[in-house]
C-alpha cells in the first residue's frame, strides 16, 4: 500500500507526463448531458442547446414555433433519431413565469446540422410533457417500429408517446390516466422483444407491474399479485425479469413470460429482494446480474449461480457491470460504506485496491477509453472530500490531478469524443463545467474507417468479415449511445442479431489493436 501511495501522490504532482484533466472554456453550467453528433459534440448549457467542434464553443439560438423563438429550456438528455439530434424543450419547469399560451406547451426538438425544427406535444398538461433521460434511467427513450418511444406525464399520471419524426402522438391508457399511481418505466426497465415492447406499468393496481405495447395498444400482462422489479432481459428466446410474487409461494425471485398463454410465472433462482433494476450485462449467452444482498450472480438460461460477498455485513455490487478485457468489472461497496473496483474473472470476485485505505473510492460510472477503464474516484482531502478523474490499466488505479481546488469530477455521464473524454467538474467557484481528459494523437488502439472490415446482412442476422486480421471484440450501439452487444470473437468472421430496428453502431476491434466503426441499419 505504501508504494501506491507514493505513486498516487506522484500522478497528482506530475500530471502524468502532460495528460491532464482541462476545463473547457465556455462551457459554464454544462448540465451533464454531451452526445456526439455530426463531427460535433452537442450539450446544454444554462438549459441552452450548445455546440463544441473540438476547439470553441457556439450557442445555439432558441428554437421556434410558428415563427416565433420559444424562450423554454432544454431538459433532460439528448438522443440521434433519423440521422437527427433530438431533444424535449418545454415552457413547464417555468409556468409561473411563461406567457400564458405557452404555460402548458411541450416540444420535441430535431436538429439536422443547421434548422432547428419544434414538434408541439399537444397533450401536455401542466404538470410536465415528455422526459428524456440516458444512462438506464426509467424516462430513457425506446426505438421500437422505427419510432421513438417516450415517457411523458398526463395530468398526474405518466403515458407512453410515440414521435415518428414528424408528429408528437400519446398513446391511449388503459386505466385511468388522471390517477398519479399510473406509473410507467422506459430505459433499464423496457425491452423490445419479439416485436412488442414490454415495460414497467401499474395500470389497475399499487405495484409496478409489466405492461406490452404492441405498436396499436397496451395490455397489461401481470396481476396485482405480482409486482416488477426490473432488470429484464432475453435469453434463449425467453423473456426473464425480476419480480415479487405475493402469493402462491411469497418470493422476490426471477420471472419468465410465455406469450402463448400470456402468463408471468416464477422460476428458481435466489432471493432478489433490493437486488436493483438494472438490466443484466448479456455476456457468452449468460446473463451478469446482482441478485438479493448486492451478490454478483450468473444466469445461464437453466440455473442462477451466486458469487458469495467477500464479507458478511458488505453491500456488494453497487453498480451496472462492464467488460473490460477479459473480467466484468463493477463498483462494490464495503461494510464501512467505501467503494471498489469490483472484479470478476471467471471463478470469483475480487476488489482492486483503492490509492489510499481511507478515500471513499470509486463512482459508479465506468467507461472503457483507449485501452483503459476510466471512473471516477473520491479522497478524503481536507476539508471537504474532492472527486478526481481515475484509470485502471489492469494492473493499476491512478488518480489523475484536478486542474483546480474545486470539488472536482461529477459521478454522471462519460463522452467519448474524437480521442478525448469529456464529463462534468465542478470548479473552485462551485459552478458545473465540461471538462476533458485525453490526448489528439491517437494510441495505437486507433479507431479508422476501413481497415479491411465489411458487414453484410445474412440468415445470421449480420456478418462482419475482416480481410486479413482475427477479430477480437464486437460492440454495438443504438441510436442513443447504449452499448446492446458487447462481445469477445476469435475469427476473421463473426455473425451476431440485433432484434430491432433502427441504425446502429458496430465497433469491431481487431487483433492487431486496431478499431473500425461501421453503421448498419436493421
Amino acid at each position: 500500500m505504501k508504494n501506491k501511495l507514493i505513486f498516487f501522490s506522484l500522478a497528482m504532482s506530475l500530471g502524468l507526463l502532460g495528460q491532464t484533466v482541462k476545463v473547457v472554456s465556455s462551457t459554464e453550467n454544462y448540465d451533464s448531458n454531451g452526445i456526439v453528433y455530426n463531427n460535433s459534440l452537442f450539450f446544454s448549457k444554462n438549459n441552452k442547446l450548445a455546440q463544441f467542434n473540438g476547439v470553441s464553443v457556439v450557442n445555439l439560438p432558441n428554437p421556434n414555433d410558428n415563427g416565433q423563438p420559444i424562450d423554454g429550456k432544454l431538459t433532460g438528455s439528448m438522443i440521434i433519431y433519423n440521422n437527427k439530434l433530438c431533444y424535449n424543450y418545454d415552457y413547464t419547469y417555468l409556468f409561473s413565469t411563461a406567457p400564458t399560451q405557452y404555460r402548458t406547451k411541450d416540444y420535441i426538438i430535431t436538429y439536422d446540422g443547421s434548422t432547428q425544427t419544434a414538434f408541439w406535444n399537444s397533450d401536455a398538461g401542466s404538470d410536465g410533457g415528455i422526459f428524456i433521460h440516458d444512462n438506464g434511467g426509467e424516462a430513457g427513450p425506446v426505438l421500437y417500429n422505427g419510432k421513438l418511444i417516450f415517457k411523458g406525464s398526463y395530468y398526474g399520471g405518466s403515458n407512453l408517446f410515440t414521435f415518428d419524426g414528424q408528429v408528437v402522438k400519446k398513446i391511449p391508457n388503459q386505466y385511468n390516466i388522471s390517477s398519479s399511481s399510473n406509473r410507467i418505466k422506459l430505459g433499464d426497465w423496457a425491452l423490445v422483444y419479439n416485436n412488442i415492447l414490454y415495460f414497467s406499468y401499474v395500470g389497475d393496481g399499487n405495484w409496478d407491474g409489466i405492461g406490452k405495447f404492441d405498436g396499436t395498444s397496451i395490455t397489461k400482462i401481470t396481476n396485482n399479485n405480482q409486482e416488477y422489479w426490473g432488470g429484464i432481459f432475453a435469453l434463449n428466446n425467453t423473456l426473464y425479469f425480476k419480480m415479487y410474487f405475493m402469493s402462491n409461494p411469497a418470493a422476490y425471485s426471477m420471472g419468465t413470460y410465455d406469450p402463448a398463454v400470456n402468463d408471468v410465472s416464477m422460476i428458481s433462482s435466489p432471493n432478489m429482494f433490493l437486488s436493483g433494476g438494472g438490466k443484466p450485462l448479456m455476456y457468452n449467452s449468460k446473463a451478469y446480474m446482482t441478485s438479493g444482498g448486492g451478490k454478483f450472480a450468473i444466469f445461464d438460461g437453466l440455473t442462477t449461480t451466486e458469487i458469495p460477498n467477500l464479507n458478511m455485513n458488505d453491500k456488494g455490487v453497487a453498480g451496472s457491470r462492464v467488460l473490460f478485457g477479459n473480467n466484468i468489472y463493477f463498483p462494490y461497496q464495503d461494510s464501512n460504506m467505501k467503494y471498489f473496483l469490483g472484479q470478476y474473472s471467471g471463478t470469483s470476485i475480487s476488489l482492486i485496491p483503492n490509492a489510499s485505505t481511507s478515500d471513499q473510492g470509486i463512482g459508479k460510472s465506468l467507461i472503457e477509453f483507449n485501452g483503459e477503464l476510466y471512473f471516477t474516484y473520491t479522497t478524503t482531502i481536507s476539508p471537504t472530500p474532492k472527486t478526481f478523474l481515475a484509470k485502471y490499466d489492469g494492473q493499476n488505479i491512478t488518480v489523475l490531478p484536478n486542474p483546480d481546488s474545486g470539488q472536482g469530477v461529477q459521478d454522471s455521464k462519460f463522452v467519448v469524443y474524437g480521442n478525448d473524454l469529456y464529463f462534468p467538474y465542478k470548479n473552485a467557484a462551485g459552478i458545473i463545467n465540461m471538462a476533458k481528459y485525453g490526448t489528439t494523437v491517437l494510441s495505437t488502439k486507433e479507431t479508422v474507417k476501413d481497415v479491411g472490415v465489411s458487414i453484410f446482412k445474412d440468415n445470421n442476422g449480420f456478418s462482419v468479415v475482416s480481410k486479413t486480421e482475427k477479430i477480437t471484440k464486437i460492440e454495438v450501439l443504438d441510436a442513443s449511445g447504449r452499448a446492446i452487444l458487447n462481445t469477445k470473437a476469435n475469427a476473421q468472421k463473426y455473425s451476431f442479431d440485433i432484434g430491432v430496428h433502427g441504425v446502429f453502431i458496430v465497433n469491431v476491434t481487431l487483433d492487431n489493436g486496431k478499431v473500425s466503426t461501421l453503421k448498419v441499419r436493421n
